[in-house]
């Protein structure tokens, strides 16, 4: 009985979410439209997660269409193979991908308790839910920049600062700290606003498990009382908020941002996707990887599919279909230089 009433509490408590999320999310398109030739980064995340990722997004990069990655330079061997990556490959265009919810911390843990569990490690990807609300912004700038320090210390003069599993984005408090570096270090950030909540974007396949939005769902149905006091906080219009905070700020961004291919890679999904491409500057997240033993133990449920993802992206008939559409390859200094 008792799981039953959580289970419907949860339910609920998603539903609020479901419509909070409708009512606020979904931007006005007539104020977005935007005409024009149209230009777009690849991404690749996860860089250094593991010889495996390294190497795939290295192949997808010189072999495929891969125009941009991003260093996930906590996780251990990070520095490494950055470092021998950047020596390699010093013309590949290498990110910040700030990083609070797989493995250990920069910084000593005992530096930075609130963002860490009794272990040392970062809270992962649904538990981090139930501590948002006692984190501690002056903990979380000092492990942001020594990623950032670290990062650097490879040689690598990181061109733009994206964001692991989105968790700067959707918790409001956070974002500020996001424009705070973008600033410092003079580079774009990644579009906080998800192109599916315009609905210009539509390829087949699955609903993408995994996103940051089932995350809150599935921490909904198993934490209903804790979802409640936080939904104010997390959810009210924040994806939104953060694109009007960049703006007024100055840091520049992309026009959109694609994860239309999340959990579906297969190349008429890529070639679908480019023929919906709206006008402007998108940035379509990838996650290319060889896939080792290494990323199974920290890749959660995104494992084999980043493997199919490396033979979509350097399958010689995207890179036909992206000539074909007349959409340019860019990364981010071209955003830097708008």
């Amino acid at each position: 009985m008792k799981n039953n009433a959580k289970a419907i509490m949860g339910l609920m408590a998603a539903a609020s979410i479901g419509f909070v999320a409708g009512r606020y999310f979904t931007p006005k398109r007539k104020r977005e439209r935007i005409t024009g030739p149209r230009y777009l980064i690849i991404n690749a995340d996860d860089f250094g997660m593991s010889d495996g990722v390294t190497e795939g997004i290295i192949r997808a990069w010189q072999d495929g269409v891969v125009t941009s990655t991003s260093a996930m330079i906590n996780i251990k061997g990070a520095v490494k193979r950055v470092k021998a990556a950047r020596k390699a490959h010093p013309d590949l265009p290498i990110g910040l991908h700030l990083n609070t919810t797989t493995g250990c911390p920069a910084l000593p843990p005992e530096q930075i308790p609130t963002l860490v569990d009794d272990n040392g490690y970062f809270h992962d990807r649904y538990t981090v839910f139930r501590h948002l609300l006692s984190i501690s912004l002056d903990e979380l700038r000092a492990e942001l920049h020594a990623q950032a320090k670290l990062l650097l210390s490879t040689g690598a003069h990181f061109d733009h600062i994206d964001y692991h599993h989105h968790l700067m984005v959707i918790h409001s408090p956070f974002y500020p700290l996001v424009s705070e570096m973008a600033l410092e270090y003079g580079v774009p950030v990644r579009q906080p606003v998800p192109e599916r909540f315009y609905g210009q974007i539509k390829v087949r396949g699955n609903s993408g498990g995994g996103t940051v939005m089932q995350n809150v769902v599935k921490f909904a149905a198993e934490d209903p009382i804790a979802v409640t006091r936080m939904v104010s906080v997390v959810m009210a219009g924040t994806y939104k908020k953060q694109a009007a905070y960049l703006q007024a700020e100055g840091v520049k961004t992309t026009n959109w941002l694609v994860n239309a291919l999340y959990n579906k890679p297969s190349v008429e999904n890529f070639v679908s996707m480019l023929r919906q491409l709206p006008p402007g500057v998108s940035e379509l997240i990838a996650h290319p990887a060889v896939v080792d033993d290494q990323l199974r133990e920290l890749g959660g449920n995104y494992v084999e599919q980043r493997a199919s993802e490396l033979e979509m992206l350097t399958d010689p008939r995207v890179k036909e279909a992206m000539e074909e559409y007349l959409i340019t390859p860019v990364d981010f200094s071209f955003v830097k230089r708008l």
